[in-house]
């Protein structure tokens, strides 16, 4: 996978995803308090974040798109690949948020240690059942975690010529919800070096 594909293929549909959820802030404010509100909306949220991280899971571990394969199978790549990424903040913007949306995932148990997950299971199998499960808490999580993956891709797709990066390791077009806490990039614009964490930029 290229920068360009992973641009096109996914980021931009991550983005489209992200600015249906950003439109729910109209009805309900993002914050732990309204965690629990449940609604259609968050339902289909729920259903359409889910479906495209369980499509991208199968990108980033190298599976083809038709595989079948379980949310166990990502778990063995993925904990191997970035085991930090169980440690790994995403902070909500504008809020005094920071979600920690992969905090706890192991492979014995890959679905059942991920809340937002099993959640997206109940409602895609027994919607009217599980309908409390649509809730804000289980789709904001559930995102951060499809935000968190493919910006780990950008670091892993930036073309590296002699040792050094030769493209963005950052989508151009950056999330309106979510910055990563304790992340640096690497990056050329204009030909001037960049060095970025969080949202504070240094030019080199």
């Amino acid at each position: 996978m290229t920068r360009d594909e992973l641009t096109k293929n996914y980021w931009q549909y991550y983005l489209m995803l992200e600015s249906k959820f950003i439109n729910t802030k109209n009805f309900v404010e993002i914050c732990a308090d309204n965690f629990p509100t449940f609604s259609n909306e968050y339902a289909l949220l729920l259903q359409g974040v889910g479906a495209e991280l369980d499509h991208f899971f199968k990108a980033y571990c190298g599976f083809n798109a038709t595989d079948r394969k379980s949310i166990s199978d990502y778990a063995l790549f993925i904990l191997n690949d970035f085991p930090s990424i169980i440690n790994q903040k995403v902070k909500v913007i504008g809020t005094d948020l920071e979600l920690i949306p992969f905090q706890g995932w192991n492979a014995s148990q890959a679905a059942q240690s991920l809340s937002w997950w099993q959640a997206f299971d109940n409602i895609k199998h027994n919607r009217l059942g599980n309908f409390v499960d649509a809730k804000q808490e289980n789709v904001l999580n559930m995102l951060a975690a499809l935000y968190l993956v493919e910006m780990k891709q950008f670091g892993k797709v930036a073309k590296i010529v002699n040792g050094k990066i030769v493209e963005p390791d950052a989508p151009e077009h950056a999330s309106s919800l979510f910055m990563l806490m304790n992340w640096k990039y690497q990056f050329i614009r204009h030909n001037v070096w960049v060095k970025m964490q969080g949202n504070a930029l240094t030019l080199h």
